[in-house]
Formats: C-alpha cells, structure tokens, sequence
C-alpha cells in the first residue's frame, strides 16, 4: 500500500503550510481536500456547485463525495501522499487505514481563540491562488500579492458564522481522530504556537529518524 502522511488539526493550525513544506522536503505528493474542491468550484462543475454550498455554510462535504476526488487526484507513481484536510471523520480515517499505509500522523495543537485570530487573518489572491496571512505572512504590500500583482481576497468561509460552524465541526468530529490514530498508527503530537520554520524542523527530523 502507497505510504501516507497526515496532518491534523484545527483550521488555523498551519496543516496546508507544513503539509507543503515537508512535500517539497520528500517529494511526496501534497493533497489538500480544501483545493481540490476549490478547483472544481472555479471549474464550475456540477461537484463543485454542490461544493460551493456546502464550503459557505461552513458544513464539511459527504464522504463519498471526498473518497471520489482523493481517488481521482492521485498522480500515478508518486512516492508517497501526505494528507493535509484529510480524514476529517472517523469513517474518513477508517477508509485511509484501510487502503493506505499511514506511516505518520502529526497532530497540530492550537487553541480554539488563536485558530479563529489566524483564519479571520488569512488572505488568498484572487490571481494565482497564492496563501497570505495578516499575522504570520503579511504581503508586501498590503491587499497585493508579491507573485502575480492580483487582489487578495478573503474567502467566505473564512469569515463570521461560518468559521465559527467549522470549529465546531472540528471538535464533534475531527478531533477524535486523534485518539483514534493515537491507538492504529504513528501520532505525533506538536505545538502549532511555535514558529514555522522550527515547526518544519522538527517534522523533518522526526521523518529521518522514522
């Protein structure tokens, strides 16, 4: 079974940063859920209206629906995948842990107040696609991206009610997880406080030693 990575945590925590950092460090493909459904919703495709609905109500999409896109979106002879929105339930992590050998599951730790501070901080540009953050990756200048020159917006789901249904949905369901990878595979459990580069440190030590 292709090997796996996973990085859990509460939306805010840094998974989508670390996830492709440490992508770049392996060569192991990088799967955000989060974007691959964006892609379908700029495609304008069926999937990606019925998507679109779900993202901005702040609900997380049905299972099935997830299975079908992870399937679909894997490159052909890639190393290895690491995970990163992926499982976000326990019939989600089941599926991974029965078709995948999940080699390491970092669980990053941040409070609900300080995870709901970075997503209202979060910025993405309407141009490329480019990720910002107002707390932790501030743009050049404000409101542009230093790549393409584009506005940055903030995304819907980053804002009000919404954020708030999503931390929700991530205590009722995610966050069990990790007692269940706790008991079937290799957790590790980190501080998403620290800075990101000593964050990326330590996981890419961590994957050597393993």
């Amino acid at each position: 079974m292709t090997d796996v990575i996973v990085f859990l945590g509460i939306q805010g925590s840094g998974k989508g940063t670390q996830a492709k950092l440490l992508a770049e460090e392996t060569g192991f493909q990088h799967i955000n859920i989060g974007d691959l459904f964006r892609e379908q919703i700029s495609k304008g495709s069926e999937l990606g209206k019925k998507v679109q609905a779900i993202i901005t109500r702040g609900d997380l999409v049905e299972d099935e629906l997830v299975f079908d896109l992870v399937q679909s979106s894997l490159a052909p002879d890639c190393p290895g995948i690491i995970f990163d929105g992926f499982p976000r339930t326990p019939a989600q992590a089941e599926y991974l842990l029965a078709h995948y050998n999940v080699k390491r599951v970092y669980y990053l730790d941040l409070s609900e107040a300080d995870a709901i501070s970075r997503i209202e901080a979060r910025r993405i540009c309407s141009g490329c696609g480019e990720n910002y953050n107002l707390i932790s990756r501030r743009p050049s200048q404000e409101g542009i991206c230093d790549i393409c020159g584009a506005d940055l917006i903030q995304r819907a789901d980053d804002t009000g009610e919404a954020i708030r249904k999503r931390v929700n949905e991530f205590y009722m369901q995610t966050f069990q997880l990790k007692e269940l990878f706790k008991q079937k595979a290799a957790l590790v459990e980190l501080s998403a406080s620290q800075p990101i580069r000593d964050l990326k440190s330590i996981i890419t030590k961590d994957i050597q030693l393993g």
